[in-house]
């Protein structure tokens, strides 16, 4: 099945966004993931983190900036992009040499 499809399910049913905004906010997640890693290409184990994060950033629409907002007696918070749980997932997949910060690197010929 493809990420446009996975994340079509995952939004609410009467959410009407073409597919042209839904692979942008997928292609922002890819690029994010590429750069995480210092990768040219995702390895394919990750295209459901790709969906996760673009589905947390197209609901987050119209909120980017805020970490916690609160009106009259409701009070919302807004979890971080990557969690943990991801981080920890993106330690399997070393970064290549000469990327910034790499903690994990792998050698490449």
């Amino acid at each position: 099945m493809r990420n446009i499809d996975i994340m079509r399910i995952l939004l609410p049913p009467d959410d009407d966004s073409s597919d042209m905004k839904l692979e942008i906010f997928l292609n922002k997640a890819e690029n994010m993931l590429l750069d995480w890693l210092g990768r040219d290409t995702l390895p394919e184990r990750l295209n459901d983190m790709v969906v996760q994060i673009a589905v947390t950033m197209y609901n987050r629409l119209g909120n980017e900036g805020e970490t916690r907002r609160t009106e009259n007696d409701i009070s919302v918070s807004f979890s971080e992009l990557v969690t943990d749980d991801m981080i920890r997932r993106l330690k399997n997949y070393p970064r290549k040499v000469g990327t910034i910060n790499a903690e994990n690197t792998e050698q490449t010929s």
